[in-house]
């Protein structure tokens, strides 16, 4: 074989470190000045230094025998390593490895913010397992064998599944027997290269080298599983098989506790047509879904070969494949007998099944059926919540005809109040305390506009169609729509921007703008539009208009005042002047003084008269605003946000749980 094609079959072998090292051992053999030393055949060294040798050629010819009995060494082992392809890595595929990291790290966070906004929907178990096959590009898968009711079957049928027939039988096979004697402890069967027992853990352990661990990266628990314990009728979930129960020991007194072992896949063993017929009826009672492909049924039961398996269950004949396994190693000649038996027996279909398939996408496809089956299962779970949730609130919620009968009841107040409103505000203003307040009679009255006005409010505003609401408030908490005291606060910011401006009179405008300030939250438990607006009148605009009173009579007097000493004074100091000429002044001032009061007081009342209308109107639509909306949502639940947001973060995480694919 030539030097090129050497070392061309090297480095397809995958290890192109030994190609360059045979290189640089051919070049210094045949190039190095101490190989004449190893030469007698020539007496003439220099001559030796560039002539070949038969000596020469001898040693070349053992180190290419001994490179090619490298190379066929490391073929062997290349061709006995996993079939699954290695992930590229950072060096070699940059921007492969950035997006399968960058998809990864983004399924990761969205299935943990999935276990924060509704970990109750799901096995936390089983969230873990998914979480720590993210957190490592190759994830270990967990396969667990349970026996039915027993576990030597599924013992037995792991070891004819890992053993080697080109080896004769191994150590680890006489302690996977010795567990035979206690058929209810689990044991947890990993890869290693050296075979032994580790008594500290809480589950036995042992390690088998053997290559369907290795090709899979899988480590299998075996264990009994009670199919008594499942109540008949009853739905089987798939955490059933998929997580579990495994006994322990907790003390040398034999007691016992139980863990929950959450894995990837499972294989249910059983023997004879009780096996069968107890996962059969296990099978057709689960709901699997997206599950399916994760659980398989093996059952000891020899049957025609045509019906020896399915999408779901395979028929093994665990007698046959082990007669079949010794005969191999007795003899290779007994190959035929045994690929007869090992082919009879139906093992073969449970070694496929349990061999990983291959990977096309970025996550293992037993880890993506075990997210995928996660946010089913958390879904399914929002969504029986939501249900019940709502039969919840149609159960406690008020009935459609008794909130149709109190929306009337509230039409049937508002017009009585408006009419009210109009009615009484009509009887106050055209009574005769408020014509006491005329411009001309001011003089007198200046000090009762308080008094007048405010009893105006206390008797003629709303005053029965605030009893009215009370009582009707009183229907409503009675119906059990009214549990809480009424927001308020758009009352007050309402009063806030209608009097938000000074109240100090121009004598350049025409109306008065009177000063005002937000009103407080009531604390009845009722709406308090009436009994507020009521208020911020009497605290606020009346104060107004008694402080514009007293300042028209006391402009119109000192007025009236100081244009008569003119005219006094006028009169005096010119004695040409008559006195109708001087008196002139003193009755252009009463004129003006007078004409002026009267028309900012007429003002200012008619102003104060629109405002009150204004406010009880608004008082009154405010409130049957406010007793509408409470007919309409109150005795309803307020929607529960986390189930929105549990909603949400599945959704995130099926878009991840693609991206991946």
């Amino acid at each position: 074989m030539a030097i090129p094609q050497l070392r061309q079959a090297w480095t397809k072998a995958g290890n192109s470190s030994r190609s360059e090292q045979f290189s640089t051992l051919h070049c210094n053999f045949c190039f190095s000045p101490q190989l004449p030393s190893l030469v007698n055949a020539s007496k003439n060294s220099r001559r030796a230094l560039h002539e070949p040798v038969a000596c020469g050629r001898q040693w070349r010819r053992v180190l290419l025998l001994s490179i090619l009995r490298d190379l066929a060494t490391d073929a062997v082992n290349a061709s006995q390593r996993p079939s699954t392809a290695a992930r590229p890595s950072a060096t070699s595929f940059p921007h492969l490895e950035l997006q399968s990291t960058s998809a990864g790290d983004i399924l990761y966070e969205a299935l943990d913010k999935v276990k924060n906004t509704a970990p109750e929907q799901f096995s936390l178990s089983r969230l873990q397992l998914a979480l720590r096959g993210l957190e490592s590009e190759t994830p270990l898968i967990r396969v667990a064998v349970l026996g039915l009711n027993d576990a030597t079957a599924a013992r037995k049928l792991i070891r004819l599944l890992l053993a080697d027939p080109l080896n004769p039988k191994e150590d680890w096979e006489d302690i996977l027997d010795s567990y035979d004697e206690d058929t209810s402890r689990g044991l947890l069967i990993r890869y290693g290269e050296v075979s032994e027992t580790i008594h500290n853990d809480l589950l036995p352990t042992i390690s088998i080298p053997s290559s369907v661990l290795k090709k899979g990266n899988m480590e299998i628990l075996v264990s009994a599983f009670g199919a008594d314990a499942v109540p008949p009728g009853a739905q089987v979930a798939p955490k059933t098989f998929l997580v579990p129960t495994v006994p322990i020991r907790t003390s040398h007194s034999g007691r016992q506790n139980f863990i929950r072992y959450p894995v990837h896949r499972a294989l249910v063993c059983g023997s004879g047509v009780d096996g069968l017929l107890a996962y059969s009826g296990l099978v057709a009672r689960s709901a699997l879904n997206k599950d399916e492909k994760s659980v398989f049924g093996a059952i000891d039961l020899p049957i025609m070969d045509k019906e020896k398996h399915n999408g779901r269950i395979a028929f093994v004949d665990i007698g046959a494949a082990g007669k079949a396994l010794d005969k191999f190693r007795e003899s290779v000649q007994n190959a035929s007998e045994y690929e007869r038996g090992w082919n009879y027996s139906g093992v073969q279909r449970v070694l496929d099944w349990l061999s990983s398939p291959p990977s096309n996408g970025h996550l293992d496809p037993a880890l993506e059926r075990l997210i995928g089956s996660l946010l089913d299962s958390a879904e399914e779970g929002v969504r029986v919540q939501e249900a019940r949730q709502i039969a919840q609130q149609e159960a406690l919620s008020v009935s459609d005809q008794v909130r149709e009968d109190l929306d009337q009841s509230i039409s049937a107040w508002a017009e009585r109040a408006h009419t009210e409103l109009r009615h009484s505000l009509e009887k106050g203003f055209s009574s005769q305390n408020w014509r006491e307040l005329a411009w001309w009679k001011l003089f007198w009255h200046v000090d009762d506009v308080g008094m007048i006005t405010s009893e105006i409010l206390e008797k003629r505003y709303l005053c029965q169609a605030e009893k009215e609401l009370i009582w009707t408030s009183g229907r409503l908490q009675q119906a059990g729509l009214l549990n809480e005291i009424p927001d308020s606060s758009n009352v007050g910011d309402a009063a806030a921007a209608a009097t938000s401006q000074a109240g100090e009179v121009n004598e350049n405008d025409e109306q008065t703008v009177v000063e005002t300030a937000p009103s407080q939250p009531s604390q009845e438990a009722w709406p308090a539009q009436i009994p507020t607006s009521r208020s911020k009148l009497l605290n606020v605009t009346v104060p107004s208009l008694q402080a514009l009173a007293q300042k028209l009579v006391l402009f119109s007097v000192s007025t009236t005042t100081l244009t008569s000493a003119l005219s006094a004074l006028t009169y005096i100091s010119f004695p040409t002047a008559s006195i109708y000429e001087s008196c002139s002044i003193a009755a252009v001032g009463l004129v003006y003084s007078l004409r002026r009061q009267q028309k900012r007081w007429d003002s200012a009342r008619t102003f104060w008269e629109n405002e009150v209308r204004e406010d009880g109107r608004t008082s009154l639509r405010e409130t049957e605003r406010d007793l509408r909306a409470i007919v309409r949502e109150g005795g309803r639940p307020a929607e529960d946000v986390s189930e929105n947001a549990a909603r949400d973060a599945i959704e995130k995480a099926r878009r991840a749980l693609e991206a991946t694919k």
